[in-house]
């Protein structure tokens, strides 16, 4: 019926939209060449629902193409945004526009399809409200005032998103319980963003929100990787789903936290909190995320969270179980499979009928991967809405939710329908304002009248906060509320306040004893925003009471530590105003235990005060002494947290450290019986020069291998600090009886012993380290001039070969002061480069002719990846950390595989980028910043060590253009790279009898699949 409007399409598109992608590729992530694309009702036909649903088509192209957003306004209306400008990267005005769907017979499909804006480039969200349609075409968040479908003008409300990465774009806009617009961004999208009030945000992967009354803008909490769905659960909580590991898809966000990141540097002190789930559906690519708070489903999938799985086809389903002040997400069975691979679930939402709607981009292309090898490639002409509708569900009548009565609306509030209570009380809110007549007092009767549903009690309570403020009586009586939810609410409601009656602050500070850990949560968050709160006590209180919660200490510390800045002294007596122990100060015996989440904290807490400008040794030493009395299992941490700090010290701050910790140790060290942590008092002692301590004796226990690897680790230490000369004699015996992990942690520490002797050492050793030792082994040498003048040399006489150095390790010798050096690496080894070099594009067809005609045995290519790799990358859950891990990036396709190997520069993405420190003292350390602040800078290095450089330490840093993985990987031996080769190009594990071969790979080993059942490709 429509063929004139296709053909008219693609007359006027021009080349560049029309779908170009090579026939039998496989895309990122995807198993097998795609399927031809379906006709929409051609795919309607081959979806898998639940006993009892339906899938109906609402709409598809041509009216819709390339669809990424949508949402429903207050007349039942779908308005979707549309980008066939993706993936330019380029700002600017596009092609792309917001249309307006609707359905004008009540047949459930959409007959009239209008524009309502154009001129848009890649509008990834939208939402309804205030007038207008708020909109995010990055670099900018828009409003469009809208008056009957027509666009009257347009604000630019911010700007300063990023496009540095156009699959990561802000998006998601949402309206949050309290009135604020909220929206995600993600890991590899740099943006500054100025508010309103002058302050300027610099984030990537994060939630962030903005006040549609005042514009201001706020970062609400960071963290995860490509965050991509927001929803609210029932009691107002910020459920967010993010597309990158296979276990950690959804995530409770809540204000100030901070969250596991895919990649890039935390801020100073972070403790990084984790996901909600412990399970994977079937990839690990999510996209939109909905509570089905509906009616309309039947009571089973009520309030479970429904997520799009783009490369796995699905919806899938979790259900949230309470676990304290956070959840636990379980899975559910999926909603909807597609058995299409063009099915690509970008939105879904509940819609007035109570149906679910999936907004269905529809390409072979999953992955920006594959969009930027090949934008031409990129489906510019397909896209489709469906309902996701149980038995007979009726059609949603005719409504227009503005022109009702506040009477209307306020019924509306307990709908069975989430759309029908979050479209009623935004329109609420808006009304409300700042007004004090009968709308208010209707809506504070309904917040307070038992006879009325819960949810509908809730959304008046929401409708209330979001109008800006709360007659102080009323706030008072929902701070004593029965309901915790209410109480939390209401504390939250201060917070976004920020200045109310002093008897509501009295009231919040008090609720840090609040059994409720929803309430104790909303008070630490709280404390630091409500003007004229004392936090410092209100968080210490927090602390005491909130038990063993998970999620509170967490929450508790980005808004306690910067108070320790200058506060340490006052939070070490808050924290320690119980009544003395009048038994054996160390035996324990009937003394009271430390607050379990104060002792979560209190290495983390010691930490921080000794990282202060001034640090105050006499706060941080009474909070070792009482860890050491009420929590010894932390002792140890507590113990090092204070060597780790001594380097750091000027003349002043040591001696200042010696007098306050000189009697605690001394107590220590002259218990009867020994404590356990003696050994970890005795070398800080040592360090300090406040007691003595026999060398041989600590040696001893570093050789002894009866101890455990803790203890030697520890002697280690110690000998390094006390410059013992000795130790380098020590090591080849420890070499010869330690396990791969005590030899790899020994290799990581030693860099910081400054002894020429030591590069001998460890020369003479490498032959008989284990094969995946030994890339350590030359990472150490580089870390001094001296030392790696000596593995130099070594590689010049032929005692090594040269291929234990790469390209970044002779950039290192380049950049050092030994100018013979200099001369003789451009003689030996030819111009070393700074950049990429673009003759990998020939080095990478050649390795692939290779390896496509030299299949390898994937049993040997695990124990090549294990000696070769796994210092720095991990797969199927082994290895190291420092690189991006392989079980789920890299290895989209073959070819993919290939050019990461060989041409690692390619693509650098910032998270990765390679930093060198060069210290004061001579070393040159090189690895990922996983922390950069004023304090210091933390380098993850290969095998896993990680390295804490003081400020005061470093010379300088610089960035690499480079992979922090080497170019040169094909001169290695043949038949390494051949087995290598065929172990990366399963999905899993060799012994595993399921594993497929990646898209694209040639068949594995035919040797081998016969000699282990390995299955060939399919």
């Amino acid at each position: 019926m429509k063929n004139w409007l296709v053909a008219l399409l693609l007359s006027l598109a021009g080349p560049e939209l029309v779908a170009a992608a090579e026939e039998n590729v496989i895309p990122h992530r995807q198993d097998q060449p795609p399927n031809q694309p379906y006709t929409a009702q051609e795919a309607l036909s081959r979806f898998t629902v639940p006993h009892g649903f339906r899938v109906e088509l609402v709409a598809s192209e041509p009216d819709i193409v390339n669809p990424v957003a949508m949402t429903f306004d207050d007349r039942g209306r779908i308005w979707i945004t549309e980008s066939v400008e993706y993936p330019r990267k380029s700002a600017g005005p596009g092609r792309d526009r917001v249309k307006i769907l609707e359905d004008l017979d009540g047949d459930g499909r959409a007959e009239r399809v209008t524009v309502f804006a154009d001129g848009l480039n890649i509008p990834t969200g939208v939402a309804l409200g205030y007038g207008g349609v708020w909109l995010l075409n990055a670099p900018d968040l828009l409003f469009l005032r809208e008056k009957d479908g027509q666009e009257l003008s347009r604000e630019v409300v911010l700007t300063g998103f990023g496009r540095t990465d156009t699959h990561e774009l802000p998006n998601s806009i949402t309206w949050g319980p309290d009135g604020w617009l909220y929206g995600l961004n993600g890991v590899f999208n740099h943006s500054s963003v100025v508010s309103k009030n002058g302050k300027r945000y610099d984030f990537t992967c994060a939630m962030w929100r903005v006040h549609p009354r005042t514009r201001e803008f706020q970062i609400f909490a960071e963290g995860t990787s490509n965050p991509y769905g927001l929803g609210w659960d029932p009691e107002g909580s910020a459920i967010v789903e993010a597309c990158h590991w296979a276990n950690d898809h959804l995530f409770h966000f809540v204000e100030t936290g901070y969250y596991q990141r895919q990649a890039g540097p935390y801020p100073p002190f972070t403790i990084k909190i984790g996901s909600i789930t412990d399970h994977g559906h079937q990839k690990t690519a999510y996209c939109g995320l909905a509570f089905l708070d509906t009616d309309a489903f039947p009571a089973q999938y009520r309030g479970r969270v429904a997520v799009g799985n783009i490369h796995g086809g699905c919806v899938n389903v979790d259900r949230l179980e309470r676990d304290g002040a956070s959840y636990r997400a379980k899975a559910e069975p999926d909603l909807l499979t597609a058995n299409d691979a063009w099915f690509m679930p970008v939105s879904l939402k509940i819609g007035p009928d109570g149906s679910l709607y999936v907004l269905d981009w529809y390409d072979r292309y999953h992955c920006s991967q594959d969009a930027a090898r090949d934008p031409g490639g990129v489906d510019r002409l397909k896209g489709r809405l469906y309902r996701v509708r149980y038995g007979d569900t009726p059609r949603a009548p005719k409504f227009d939710l503005e022109g009702e009565t506040d009477d209307q609306l306020i019924a509306r509030l307990g709908s069975g329908n989430i759309f029908f209570r979050k479209s009623a009380q935004r329109l609420l809110t808006e009304r409300l304002g700042d007004m004090t007549g009968n709308l208010r007092d209707m809506l504070e009767k309904l917040v307070v009248d038992k006879d009325t549903s819960r949810k509908g009690r809730l959304h008046a309570l929401w409708t209330l906060i979001g109008s800006g403020s709360l007659p102080p009586a009323f706030h008072q009586r929902l701070l004593a509320h029965e309901d915790a939810t209410f109480r939390a609410w209401a504390i939250r409601a201060a917070a976004n306040f920020r200045t109310v009656a002093p008897e509501i602050r009295e009231r919040v500070v008090m609720l840090a004893r609040d059994p409720s850990p929803d309430v104790q949560l909303q008070v630490a968050i709280a404390s630091p925003k409500v003007e004229g709160c004392d936090a410092l006590p209100v968080l210490v209180d927090v602390l005491a009471n909130c038990g063993h919660d998970k999620l509170i200490p967490s929450i508790v510390w980005p808004n306690l530590h910067p108070l320790l800045e200058t506060g340490g002294a006052r939070f070490a007596e808050l924290a320690l105003k119980d009544p003395p122990i009048q038994t054996h100060p160390r035996s324990g015996a009937h003394a009271q235990p430390l607050p379990p989440a104060l002792v979560t904290l209190i290495p983390h807490i010691i930490d921080r005060i000794l990282s202060a400008h001034s640090p105050n040794a006499q706060a941080a030493a009474r909070l070792l002494d009482r860890t050491l009395r009420r929590a010894p299992e932390r002792a140890t941490e507590c113990l090092a947290a204070f060597s780790a700090k001594i380097d750091g010290f000027d003349k002043t701050q040591l001696t200042d450290v010696k007098l306050h910790l000189r009697p605690v140790l001394d107590e220590v060290l002259d218990d009867d019986p020994p404590t356990a942590f003696l050994l970890s008092a005795q070398l800080l002692a040592a360090r300090l020069g406040v007691a003595s301590i026999d060398t041989a004796n600590v040696r001893q226990k570093f050789l002894s291998a009866t101890e455990s690897e803790t203890t030697r680790l520890q002697a280690l230490d110690a000998l390094i600090a006390f410059r013992d000369q000795e130790l380098p004699g020590s090591l080849p015996a420890v070499f010869a009886s330690a396990s791969p992990d005590l030899t790899r942690r020994v290799l990581a520490a030693i860099g910081r012993f400054d002894q020429p002797a030591l590069a001998d050492v460890i020369l003479a050793q490498y032959p008989k380290l284990a094969p995946e030792l030994q890339p350590l082994a030359i990472h150490l040498l580089m870390q001094r001039e001296p030392w790696a003048r000596k593995l130099l040399n070594a590689v010049l006489d032929n005692k090594l070969p040269k291929s234990v150095l790469d390209a970044n390790h002779l950039r290192k010798i380049l950049e050092s002061n030994d100018r013979e050096a200099l001369w003789v690496v451009e003689k030996a080894f030819g111009k070393i480069r700074e950049d990429r070099n673009p003759e990998r594009e020939k080095v990478v067809a050649e390795m692939t002719d290779f390896l496509r005609n030299n299949s390898g045995d994937p049993f040997v290519g695990e124990r090549v990846f294990r000696n070769l790799c796994a210092q720095c990358h991990t797969i199927h859950g082994r290895g190291g950390n420092v690189g991006p891990d392989l079980t789920g990036n890299g290895r989209g396709s073959f070819d993919q595989l290939v050019s990461s190997v060989f041409d690692p520069s390619l693509v650098v993405g910032p998270g990765y980028q390679t930093v060198t420190v060069v210290t004061t003292d001579g070393r040159n350390l090189t690895g990922l910043a996983i922390e950069d602040s004023p304090q210091r800078v933390v380098l993850r290095m290969a095998g896993e060590g990680e390295e804490a450089v003081p400020r005061n330490q470093i010379k300088y840093t610089r960035v690499s253009k480079l992979s922090m993985m080497p170019e040169g990987m094909e001169v290695l031996d043949k038949k390494d790279l051949a087995d290598l080769f065929a172990f990366l190009s399963l999905d899993k594990p060799p012994s595993d009898p399921t594993a497929r071969s990646i898209p694209g790979a040639p068949a594995v080993n035919a040797l081998a699949r016969e000699r282990f059942g390995a299955p060939a490709k399919d």
